[in-house]
């Protein structure tokens, strides 16, 4: 008896880890933002396509930030500037000190999309991050 519950027992050990290892993240429809001087977080999202997202934004920096999605396929170079206009998705900017709810209809398109703060400076000071479009 002791040796099948000791069989059971390791049988149990061996398959959790598996399933753990099996799960895909979840895209989510609400996102809480917070932007600093000059960090996004998340810097990470998973949202579904087609979907109406809403994204609760506090700016909670000292100066004015954008959240920028550009296009799926386009990223930006050393720089945001005039040329990246025709590659966003969707932006928003949002004062110091400022929060807000806002929504946007998330891509078609499954993929990796880049977000960046289009203020001059803050996407070279680091401030970008990833948009994943996953079909749930």
């Amino acid at each position: 008896m002791r040796k099948i519950w000791l069989l059971l027992i390791v049988i149990a050990l061996m398959v959790v880890p598996l399933t753990a290892c099996s799960r895909r993240p979840t895209p989510v429809t609400e996102i809480d933002m917070v932007l600093t001087d000059y960090v996004f977080e998340p810097k990470e999202m998973i949202i579904p396509p087609g979907q109406t997202i809403t994204l609760n934004i506090t700016n909670k920096g000292a100066v004015v930030h954008e959240f920028v999605i550009m296009k799926y396929g386009t990223t930006i170079g050393e720089s945001f500037g005039d040329e990246d206009e025709e590659n966003i998705y969707w932006e928003v900017e949002v004062e110091p000190g400022q929060t807000m709810t806002v929504t946007f209809t998330s891509p078609e398109q499954p993929g990796q999309y880049q977000f960046v703060c289009g203020i001059e400076g803050h996407y070279t000071a680091g401030m970008a991050g990833t948009l994943q479009v996953v079909t749930p």
